[in-house]
C-alpha cells in the first residue's frame, strides 16, 4: 500500500493511501466512517486491486493522521468541509487517471459524506456504493439545538457528558460480529483511543440533516448507479423502514438506478464481517456490470 498526503485548501494535509495497478478498469475512492481510518480498508483495497481496480483512501479531517493544531484527533469538521476534501481527492485522482471511470464508496458517516457529495459533484462519479447506509433520524433538529447550546456553553473542543450520551461513543456492540475485527478495533488508538469533541457530535447531526435536504441536490447525473449494502441487524440503518427512507430520499432527489442488498445476521461493518467474502463479491459484481 502506498501512503502519502495531499494538500487541501488550508494548511492541513490529508493522509492518503492507494492500491494501484497498471491500466485499471476504474478507480475507486473510499470514504471511511466515524471513529475509524483508512487502514481499516486495506484488505478490501487489495481485493479490488487484484481484480483490476485502483483504489484511493484518506483519513478524514480530524481522524487518523489527517490532523493538525486546528483539527486534532477527535475534531470532526462540518460535513460540507469534509465533502470539499473529498472533491480535492477526486481532482487529484483525475489528474493521475484521465478518462478512466471513477467510483465512490462511503461507509457509515462516509455514506453521509458521499450522499452530500452528490449535491454538487455527482457528475464526477459513475457508480456509488453506500455501506452501512445511515438512516435519517427524526430527532435530528433536537440534536442540533442541544448541540448548538452545549458548544456555546462548554466550547467546541470540550467533552459534554450529554452529547457523549447522544453519540454513544463507548458502545461498540453494533459495529461487527466478527471477533477478530472487534479485537483489532478495540485496540486501535484511532478507533477507541479518544472521544469526539462537542463540535464533532454537533456536526454528526448536521450531516444527518443533509440526508433530507432534497432541494440542495442539483442531480446533474440522474442515471448514476447506486448500491446500498447493509447488515440485517445494523441499528444505524433503522431496518427496512430506514433503508426504504434512504432510497426514497435519493429517488426524490432525482436518482433512478438504486439497488439494495441486506445481509442476513450481519451488523454495521459488512465489509469486515465473518462472511465478508460474499460482500466483496457483490460489490465487485456491481462495479463490473
Amino acid at each position: 500500500m502506498n501512503e502519502f498526503s495531499v494538500n487541501t485548501f488550508d494548511s492541513l494535509k490529508l493522509s492518503m493511501a492507494s492500491a494501484e495497478t497498471d491500466n485499471p478498469k476504474a478507480v475507486i475512492q473510499i470514504i471511511h466512517g466515524l471513529k475509524e481510518h483508512k487502514r481499516r480498508y486495506y484488505d478490501f483495497a487489495e481485493y479490488l486491486k487484484n481484480n483490476g481496480y485502483a483504489v484511493f483512501m484518506s483519513d478524514n479531517r480530524g481522524h487518523g493522521y489527517s490532523v493538525n493544531d486546528e483539527y486534532p484527533l477527535g475534531y470532526m469538521a462540518d460535513i460540507h468541509l469534509l465533502v470539499k476534501d473529498q472533491y480535492e481527492i477526486t481532482k487529484y485522482i483525475k489528474s493521475k487517471y484521465k478518462n478512466i471511470p471513477l467510483y465512490m464508496l462511503g461507509h457509515s458517516y462516509g455514506s453521509m459524506i458521499a450522499r452530500t457529495y452528490l449535491q454538487n459533484y455527482d457528475t464526477e462519479i459513475t457508480k456509488l456504493i453506500l455501506s452501512g447506509t445511515v438512516a435519517y433520524n427524526k430527532f435530528v433538529n433536537t440534536g442540533l439545538l442541544l448541540g448548538k447550546i452545549i458548544n456555546l456553553i462548554k466550547g467546541k473542543k470540550g467533552n459534554s457528558i450529554i452529547l457523549q450520551y447522544f453519540a454513544d461513543n463507548d458502545n461498540t456492540s453494533w459495529v461487527c460480529s466478527n471477533p477478530e475485527t472487534m479485537a483489532q478495533y478495540k485496540s486501535d488508538k484511532f478507533c477507541t483511543g479518544y472521544k469526539y469533541m462537542n463540535i464533532s457530535i454537533y456536526n454528526i447531526f448536521k450531516g444527518m440533516k443533509e440526508l433530507h435536504n432534497i432541494n440542495a441536490y442539483k442531480c446533474q447525473n440522474p442515471e448514476l448507479k447506486i448500491l446500498s449494502i447493509t447488515g440485517e441487524k445494523d441499528p444505524v440503518t433503522q431496518g427496512e423502514k430506514g433503508i426504504a427512507d434512504s432510497i426514497f430520499s435519493l429517488k426524490k432527489a432525482g436518482y433512478k438506478n438504486i439497488e439494495s442488498i441486506i445481509y442476513k445476521n450481519m451488523l454495521h461493518e459488512v465489509l469486515n464481517e465473518v462472511n465478508k467474502e460474499q460482500v466483496y463479491k457483490d460489490v465487485l459484481e456491481f462495479i463490473e456490470k
